[in-house]
């Protein structure tokens, strides 16, 4: 019976010691290094614009995973590279210049997701957009891309 007693006693002592080993192992959002990757992201950004203003549809299909989706307004939602590419070559055949700007990159606490949200102003028109981009293989693609106008409904 002391023997039994002496083993309930360390197996109660060593549980708790291997739970915490086995969760110091996860990654905690700490443990990400976020730094590093918003600056991927916002360079990825950066190329992005970069090829917006050089109507480069076929280069901006890159930057989604092979089964991102762009969802604009008033058009259907196009998914995979080569629907993503014809929705953005309608798109920068459309007058006027586009831009946006990140105001927010917050990370997945496993670090491989991550939620861009900001501003942009093509031509005259004036809304918000958030991407959702996932790390794959590496690098980041954005997984989902949906924006609207803050401009009043048509009839509203």
């Amino acid at each position: 019976m002391k023997n039994k007693l002496l083993i309930l006693a360390a197996a109660a002592a060593i549980v708790p010691a291997c739970q915490k080993a086995e969760q110091a192992k996860a990654p905690t959002i700490a443990q990400v290094n976020t730094a590093a990757d918003e600056q991927a992201i916002r360079a990825s950004i950066d190329r992005w614009l970069e090829r917006v203003r050089a109507k480069d549809a076929a280069a901006i299909a890159q930057f989604y995973a092979e089964d991102g989706a762009v969802m604009p307004p008033n058009m259907p939602m196009a998914q995979g590279r080569d629907a993503v590419q014809r929705t953005w070559q309608a798109m920068l055949q459309a007058p006027g210049n586009l831009t946006f700007q990140t105001e927010q990159i917050v990370f997945s606490s496993s670090g491989d997701m991550a939620l861009d949200r900001g501003t942009y102003r093509f031509g005259e028109d004036v809304g918000k957009y958030v991407v959702v981009w996932r790390k794959i293989d590496g690098e980041w693609k954005a997984a989902a891309d949906i924006f609207n106008s803050d401009r009043p409904a048509a009839g509203g």
